[in-house]
């Protein structure tokens, strides 16, 4: 699977494990679907939201959501250097999405930049980082969204994480120069 489908979802409710195991059911019922993730809000989501990520075999996922739940966002991506698989994430801690609004025809030199930074952006010596996802839109345009998903332990090491190295800064900046602007958010994964 290749394909992922990237929603920002509203509820009626902060009470969100009952839509949790609703969402988790709906993607089991889905044929070719696998439910890559469900995150909370820590910063920079309000409390009565989820970001729910699905990977599918097909351009979307075909899901079809109760119309209580109100969908925010939702973006038609495809994996770029990364994940190589779509096997749910597991891991506990600290994940960070980064929007980057950038020209279409810069994708590939920004999927570039990251694997290239990556290469010494997780091997920290006083932090853990690991890029879990870098998407881009299936279908880019002049104004496009890349999407990226990076998972560290706790708030220590994503601050660490901010003086990476010289060779890892150095690409973040050659990427930061190709987008017009960036938004992140940190959240945790609701882990079955």
């Amino acid at each position: 699977m290749s394909f992922y489908t990237k929603r920002r979802l509203a509820f009626a409710t902060q009470e969100l494990q009952q839509p949790v195991q609703l969402l988790r059911e709906l993607a089991a019922a889905q044929a070719g679907v696998t439910l890559w993730g469900i995150w909370h809000g820590i910063f920079g989501m309000s409390s009565n939201e989820l970001i729910l990520v699905t990977a599918h075999s097909e351009y979307e996922d075909g899901l079809r959501l109760p119309q209580n739940i109100r969908v925010l966002e939702e973006y038609q991506l495809r994996a770029t250097a990364r994940p190589t698989d779509s096997a749910p994430l597991s891991k506990s801690g600290i994940y960070v999405f980064r929007d980057f609004i950038l020209d279409g025809k810069d994708i590939e030199e920004v999927v570039a930049l990251s694997s290239a930074a990556w290469q010494t952006f997780e091997v920290g010596g006083n932090y853990a980082a690991q890029p879990m996802g870098l998407f881009a839109p299936q279908t880019p345009s002049a104004n496009c969204v890349m999407h990226l998903l990076t998972w560290y332990p706790d708030f220590t090491s994503w601050q660490n994480s901010r003086e990476s190295g010289a060779q890892a800064l150095q690409r973040f900046a050659a990427r930061r120069a190709l987008t017009y602007s960036t938004v992140a958010v940190a959240t945790r994964l609701d882990l079955p």
